[in-house]
């Protein structure tokens, strides 16, 4: 940044000079020397110069620190989600970029007032020495060391105001890259969650809508209680809906249920539901389709180039989507007079048809969904920008048909995600096909027809950012329609696109121009069509074609031929991955609650006794699981039977063995020796990153205050307490359905519990 400024000595000693300049505002000349220095040392404070030298030091040496506050003593126990960073000390800006979920934990945990982070320079003392030297200058002398005296003295005015203005911005700094980088993560798994075409059963044509049979129980006993059924045909419309009574334990109920799939003959059958229960109703409904032969479509295979039948497949739907819409005033306004769980049912099915469309159907609601474990860290406006950029990307690359648009509210959502539309342009758009009959003919149409007297839908400039990614489709009876507005090709590019079907056809320009006359500009691409010779734009040489192009007109056209040829192909072709079906761990924590996390191998539950045997037990967790305690697990110190230890409709504590997630099956241990062992999360922390001493001292300290006061923890053997304090709570309800309680300790003391 320049050549280097050597420090120059002044000839007078700094107290001579100082003399020189004394008046009434600086009688003496210490007050002017103080003067001087101050001045100098805001000059440092506000250099641009100096300022990012600091910042650069900092993100070389940085050192983040976190301690605990009075509050936060007592308040982060080793349940807190704060806990991993209560004791975290000595993290560089590397470690913060690998993990920035901790760095945004720390700032939240700060405005809490839970903890105090502190952002320091690994070898402050180094850096100052090194900065001093920079400043002083290399004479020997008196003179000279005088100088460098007042030098020094600017710097210590002038260096911790730097560290510490500094520091704070490299804080905000490094806590918007952290939000950049988690945000960017929940972009990325939004847009996994969009990528998906809707469900294709086999032999069919990716894309294609399935006619789809969906079910659910909800929080129900499928056994006991009632299970819904929804119906929509492969136009997408909901066609009928009923409920079973007792499903699984009514054998009217399953024929009902058999003569339902042979009446509708749906592609595939989904299930979802808010509990541990829809495992049996999933199984059940395996089981009948199995044992009634219930086939779905038939397909060519390829294999044996014979037309077949499978098993009328069932899946578990991810019902993220659903849960919102089935009391949502939209789902309201669709269906009023239908239960909330018929409308939860109408909505699995309308995402296995088209999850782009449910998804851009939520609008705002969308940042309610779960993308990452700290996305409510994030701010939720910059968290909705990131969302909707995905959705941007997913809805040009399908394309919108405009006419279906017009006419389908859902269709209609996806709109303002396309290229040079938005929110109130989409609504414009929507007002003005409406006014020149509701229907467009050509994409050419959407600037307006005098001729006609079609008012412009689009002005010039937007209709060169949309027109491509709005489709038109082809009627091969209509001889205006063409071709090319079906397809992914922009309209500056159609005369490539007719050019390569006329060299496709091999017509020479009379040919051409014949045929165009006759027929208009797209009689050419119709032609192609109508001939089924689309597969001989293959043999084309687009490399010489493009070529070609960019010598005379200077236009590199290599990837837009490629793209043509694609869509002479296959119009608009599906280009999103197949339908994605849940994994068993996601399925289980779809309908428990639970993940690997919140119930892990090791941990103490509670859990309610429902048979004993003579050498097992089976008892049910609180997610609705059950559980099985076998005989090599129970207490082997008293000598007894499990009989002898535990009983139908106690509720005791177990540890956790292991978890079956297919099959929704805990193995648990009763054995004194393992409850009385607990259970800590394992945190990995290398060595001087974590201050131990602090944290032994903090828990001697608190068990001095409880034994001062008189507090004990209790074990509360209840289905509904969790050791939550009041935002974990929150947190937690905030995943589960509506009428969903918990029980909590009170802050109160320990002789108080709060529903």
């Amino acid at each position: 940044e320049g050549p280097k400024v050597w420090a120059d000595d002044d000839n007078e000693l700094p107290d001579n000079l100082a003399d020189q300049y004394v008046d009434e505002d600086f009688p003496t000349g210490d007050s002017v020397l103080q003067a001087a220095r101050q001045m100098y040392a805001e000059e440092l404070f506000v250099s641009p110069r100096m300022r990012k030298h600091f910042r650069a030091n900092f993100y070389e040496m940085g050192d983040i620190s976190c301690r605990r506050t009075e509050k936060g003593l007592r308040k982060i126990d080793e349940s807190h989600p704060f806990y991993e960073i209560k004791y975290l000390t000595h993290q560089s800006f590397g470690d913060m970029a690998r993990q920035p979920q901790l760095f945004l934990k720390m700032m939240k945990a700060e405005e809490d007032g839970l903890i105090e982070v502190k952002v320091s320079m690994e070898n402050d003392e180094g850096f100052k020495r090194n900065l001093r030297q920079e400043f002083v200058s290399d004479n020997y002398s008196e003179r000279a060391d005088r100088w460098n005296d007042e030098r020094t003295k600017v710097l210590e005015l002038a260096v911790p105001r730097l560290l510490k203005h500094v520091a704070k911005g490299v804080k905000e700094s490094v806590r918007t890259a952290c939000q950049d980088e988690v945000l960017t993560t929940c972009r990325e798994e939004y847009s996994k969650k969009i990528d998906q075409s809707p469900y294709k059963p086999k032999g069919m044509v990716l894309g294609t809508t399935p006619r789809v049979l969906t079910f659910s129980n909800g929080m129900a006993d499928p056994g006991r209680d009632a299970t819904c059924w929804a119906w929509m045909d492969e136009e997408g419309r909901f066609g009928d809906h009923g409920r079973f009574d007792n499903f699984t334990r009514n054998d009217a109920a399953r024929e009902e249920f058999v003569e339902l799939v042979k009446l509708r003959r749906p592609d595939v059958i989904g299930v979802s539901g808010w509990s541990a229960d829809t495992h049996k109703l999933v199984r059940e409904l395996e089981n009948i389709i199995s044992d009634k032969g219930l086939m779905g479509p038939e397909f060519d295979d390829p294999e044996t180039d014979e037309y077949r039948a499978e098993l009328l497949e069932v899946i578990v739907v991810n019902d993220e989507v659903a849960r919102l819409y089935k009391d949502s005033p939209r789902a309201v306004a669709d269906h009023p007079l239908l239960a909330p769980l018929t409308r939860y049912c109408i909505g699995l099915a309308r995402y296995m048809q088209n999850p782009l469309k449910e998804y851009a159907a939520l609008g705002k609601d969308i940042t309610s969904l779960a993308f990452h474990p700290c996305q409510q860290l994030l701010p939720q406006d910059k968290l909705l920008k990131n969302l909707e950029f995905a959705m941007v990307d997913m809805v040009n690359l399908c394309g919108v048909d405009i006419n279906e648009a017009v006419g389908d509210s859902y269709t209609a959502n996806l709109l303002p995600y396309v290229a040079g539309l938005g929110p109130r342009k989409a609504t414009s758009v929507l007002k003005a096909i409406s006014a020149n009959g509701g229907y467009v003919a050509s994409r050419a149409e959407l600037v307006g027809d005098i001729d006609s007297g079609k008012i412009p839908v689009v002005g010039p400039r937007v209709w060169n950012n949309c027109a491509s990614f709005l489709f038109i489709h082809f009627e091969s009876t209509n001889p205006t329609s063409d071709p090319l507005d079906n397809t992914r090709v922009h309209p500056e590019d159609y005369e490539l696109g007719r050019k390569m079907a006329a060299d496709a056809l091999e017509l020479d320009e009379e040919d051409v121009k014949g045929e165009t006359d006759q027929n208009g500009p797209g009689a050419i691409v119709r032609k192609l069509f109508k001939d089924d010779a689309q597969d001989k734009v293959n043999e084309l040489i687009l490399e010489e074609y493009a070529q070609q192009l960019e010598d005379k007109y200077s236009q590199k056209k290599r990837a837009t031929l490629e793209t043509i040829r694609a869509e002479l192909q296959a119009p608009y072709e599906e280009l999103r991955r197949n339908f994605v079906t849940l994994a068993d761990s996601e399925i289980f924590t779809m309908l428990t609650g639970e993940s690997k996390e919140s119930l892990a191998v090791g941990m103490i539950i509670p859990v309610n006794v429902r048979v004993v045997k003579d050498e097992f037990a089976i008892v049910k967790l609180d997610c609705g699981i059950e559980g099985r305690v076998e005989p090599n697990e129970h207490d082997r110190n008293t000598g007894m039977g499990i009989k002898g230890v535990i009983s139908v409709g106690q509720t005791v504590q177990a540890k956790l063995v292991s978890v079956e997630y297919k099959n929704f099956l805990a193995k648990l241990s009763i054995d004194e020796r393992d409850i009385k062992n607990g259970y800590r999360k394992h945190m990995y922390h290398p060595h001087g990153t974590w201050d131990e001493r602090l944290e032994a001292d903090d828990k001697e300290e608190l068990r001095e205050k409880d034994k001062s006061t008189g507090r004990t923890q209790r074990v509360i053997n209840h289905m509904l307490f969790k050791p939550f304090n009041g935002m974990e709570a929150e947190q937690w309800l905030g995943t589960q359905p509506n009428g969903e309680k918990v029980i909590r300790p009170s802050s109160k003391g320990s002789c108080c519990l709060l529903p």
